[in-house]
């Protein structure tokens, strides 16, 4: 049984009314250096909270220097990575045979800067088996601590890149590392596609906590990222965690605006589209 202290914090990620939360991930140079889209940090969380997302993640550096945004702009919700991976530097010159992920933030930290919630990851299917060992002590130390304090977990649940998964996307995969994130206290679960809307079902019917989703790399076109996000409020998700989808789009704010349509709204991705201010139809890449 979660805490007053949880319930409260996480009805400010996840809408009471709606029972969605759409939230945005802004932690990517933590995991790969400079990150197209995020090259001026406090105007993307000024249009978000001008489109009205519900969570933001931020890495430590990020909630320091530019968390007087979030508090001038009475939102987003504060969601603070506390992991750094290297496990999205698959295909690089810094590429590992296994990635490898390690704590660089705590809890506390959390406290101390008014975040709603924390996140990490939990990777399954290491080549090395030590290397989910260390995956899955984190995430038990990190969830002790939150249930502690009252502070929201999010466990992103994924798995290793280029490691013992042929398909990282196979509904049968995902639904087994979901399930576990959800056995280990997660209060949400973050992760990937299933493959389709279908399977993405069954996950969510099956959880015992809500289920969002995660964008990946951004598509060939921002209609494809309304598309994806109708899928997953169709198969009945809590909502999605974008990133890339979001900040690196041709029109950020109106893809934003479409998406919280979508997902509170239960409106299509053509009224999406209709309402949320696009100088031109995302179409294309």
């Amino acid at each position: 049984m979660s805490t007053l202290g949880t319930q409260i914090r996480l009805s400010r990620i996840i809408n009471n009314k709606t029972q969605r939360s759409f939230c945005v991930a802004m932690d990517h140079a933590l995991h790969l250096g400079c990150s197209k889209g995020l090259e001026h940090p406090e105007t993307v969380l000024d249009a978000m909270a001008e489109a009205g997302v519900d969570g933001v993640i931020l890495s430590l550096g990020s909630a320091l220097r530019y968390g007087a945004h979030l508090v001038r702009n009475g939102g987003p919700a504060l969601i603070l990575r506390l992991d750094q991976t290297t496990m999205w530097r698959e295909g690089t010159d810094l590429d590992y045979k296994d990635g490898h992920t390690r704590m660089v933030a705590s809890v506390n930290d959390a406290i101390a800067l008014g975040a709603d919630a924390v996140i990490n990851y939990m990777f399954v299917g290491h080549n090395d088996p030590a290397e989910e060992t260390i995956a899955f002590r984190s995430t038990s130390e990190v969830n002790a601590a939150a249930r502690a304090a009252g502070v929201v977990h999010i466990i992103e649940t994924m798995g290793a890149r280029h490691a013992l998964a042929k398909n990282i996307n196979d509904g049968s995969f995902v639904a087994f590392h979901a399930r576990i994130g959800a056995e280990m206290g997660a209060d949400i679960i973050k992760t990937d596609w299933p493959g389709s809307t279908e399977k993405l079902r069954s996950i969510v019917a099956q959880s015992p906590v809500p289920v969002m989703l995660a964008g990946g790399p951004r598509g060939k076109s921002d209609r494809g990222t309304l598309e994806l996000v109708s899928s997953v409020v169709k198969a009945g998700a809590a909502g999605i965690l974008f990133g890339r989808s979001v900040f690196e789009a041709n029109e950020p704010l109106a893809v934003m605006r479409a998406c919280r349509v979508i997902v509170h709204e239960g409106g299509s991705v053509d009224d999406a589209i209709d309402t949320a201010g696009f100088h031109a139809l995302p179409l294309t890449a």
